[in-house]
């Protein structure tokens, strides 16, 4: 077994033959004892890094030392506590780009997931990482390459390798090498060259800051706009690939010059961060197209307020449900942060009832007509998801599902919806999309499973218009 202990300060690993220390570190760990994994720790008995459920700040109160020790191994332990808790403080060393460069690709992960703390993270991150200098640097690189080198300037050796200069630049058609083989000869040799670039960490935030606009849920793509535009000159990001209010003006100004129909997803993304000042850009440039009206369902059990979309004459929740039902919905891995974004997941008896009143679970036969309407099950997802053209604003977000173990898995990649309809073998019906396929899947899911619900508004119950939304409403989709 492998064990830490303490030389002037740092942390080394020895081995042991215990596991005693290292069960009673995972049990304090487990049970949320903070105190005493500090003091497993500190009298140099922990066998491993062991962070378990303890929120990023407990675990660097029980790791502190380790982490700046050993930045690497505790990325790779703990790398959602270590991102959080010590990412500032990892990116501030210059001796430890490679843990600096995990955690930022750590965070663009949830962030593109649509983690909004992780983006705030990332900012954060982000400017202490541009403080370090050494960051900065280019690195070198060994690169296999070919080239033409002088010949020996005499002897046996110049002669062969007159021959050998003819016979490549013959080889190649370089008829310009060849005139120069007998005054100038050169022959072209494999050989290992040193090439300088651009500093790895640099080139990745640079690149996945930027495109982090369009990769993530469009509730959040502004922050990571923010976030592009608060780093742009110390990353030198150019001003036409930071999405803002001066690029929509230009987007607008280029499919105006090419008489093209505004792109519905494009347009939905601009109008979730800055509606209405993206109306008054397309007003002052005589575009009829608006933002989408979305209309308001406030459920009188908790007071939540969800968006409702009316999509092919069905007015569909454009969000999925946050109504807590005890025992049988629940957040992605228990985390409240997650219901907040993903709305929470269901178990199949619990879906039934938990839409508010005038209000229903979405059947299959509405599922399959909204399918039909965005071009087919085979084509589908990528007019309704989030990170797709999401040409209707029904935003699916990629919430994941918990297996009958209650398990949770694939959040960020797969959204997965109950309709009502139940099977003949006890199972019940659902739909399901990947955040990079096109098609939209429906399979029988064995009820214990908790899954994703939307809710679709009674044709005779009210709703609330969004005061803030244009009269202005363009024939659904926008523009393909």
């Amino acid at each position: 077994m492998k064990k830490f202990f303490s030389i002037a300060g740092a942390f080394v690993l020895a081995f042991s033959t215990s596991s005693f220390a290292q069960d009673a570190l995972r049990e304090a760990v487990n049970n949320g004892n903070v105190a005493a994994a500090q003091k497993i720790v500190k009298k140099g008995d922990a066998e491993e890094i062991y962070c378990g459920k303890l929120s990023a700040n407990d675990a660097v109160k029980v790791y502190d030392k380790i982490f700046k020790a050993m930045p690497d191994e505790s990325f790779a332990a703990c790398p959602n506590q270590f991102s959080y808790g010590y990412g500032e403080k990892v990116c501030s060393n210059a001796k430890a780009m490679n843990a600096c460069t995990e955690v930022v690709s750590y965070l663009l992960m949830e962030g593109t997931a649509g983690n909004v703390n992780a983006i705030d993270m990332l900012d954060k991150v982000t400017k202490a990482a541009l403080k370090t200098k050494a960051f900065a640097k280019p690195v070198k690189e060994d690169v296999d390459t070919t080239v033409w080198v002088a010949c020996p300037k005499k002897g046996k050796d110049r002669a062969d390798c007159i021959i050998e200069c003819k016979n490549q630049a013959e080889s190649m058609n370089d008829e310009a090498h060849k005139a120069t083989c007998d005054t100038k000869p050169e022959h072209f040799i494999e050989t290992t060259i040193a090439v300088s670039k651009p500093s790895p960490l640099y080139e990745k935030l640079r690149t996945e800051l930027a495109e982090g606009y369009w990769k993530s849920p469009m509730s959040v793509a502004h922050k990571f706009a923010a976030v592009a535009q608060n780093h742009a000159k110390g990353l030198s990001i150019a001003d036409t690939a930071i999405v803002n209010l001066n690029y929509i003006a230009r987007w607008a100004d280029a499919h105006k010059a090419d008489s093209t129909a505004l792109p519905g997803g494009q347009l939905f993304r601009f109008c979730s961060a800055w509606q209405p000042q993206v109306d008054s850009i397309l007003k002052e440039k005589e575009f009829e197209t608006r933002c989408p009206v979305f209309e308001t369902f406030v459920d009188p059990r908790d007071n939540k307020s969800y968006k409702v979309k009316e999509i092919n004459g069905i007015k569909w929740f454009v969000q999925n449900l946050d109504f807590a039902i005890e025992e049988t919905s629940m957040c992605y891995d228990r985390e409240d942060e997650n219901c907040k974004l993903y709305g929470r997941l269901y178990k199949f008896d619990a879906a039934l009832t938990a839409c508010p009143e005038g209000t229903h679970l979405s059947t299959d036969e509405e599922w399959k007509d909204l399918e039909a309407y965005a071009g087919g099950a085979s084509e589908a997802a990528e007019k309704l998801r989030s990170n797709g053209s999401d040409d209707y604003a029904f935003t699916v977000l990629f919430g994941g599902y918990t297996n009958k173990n209650g398990i949770p898995v694939i959040l960020g990649e797969g959204a997965y919806f109950w309709t009502e309809k139940e099977t003949v073998d006890g199972r019940a019906m659902a739909r399901s999309m990947f955040s990079t396929d096109r098609d939209v899947s429906s399979m029988p899911v064995e009820k214990s499973f908790a899954m994703s619900v939307r809710c679709v508004v009674n044709a005779a119950a009210a709703v609330e218009t969004q005061a803030e939304v244009q009269e202005e409403v363009p024939e659904e989709p926008v523009g393909e």
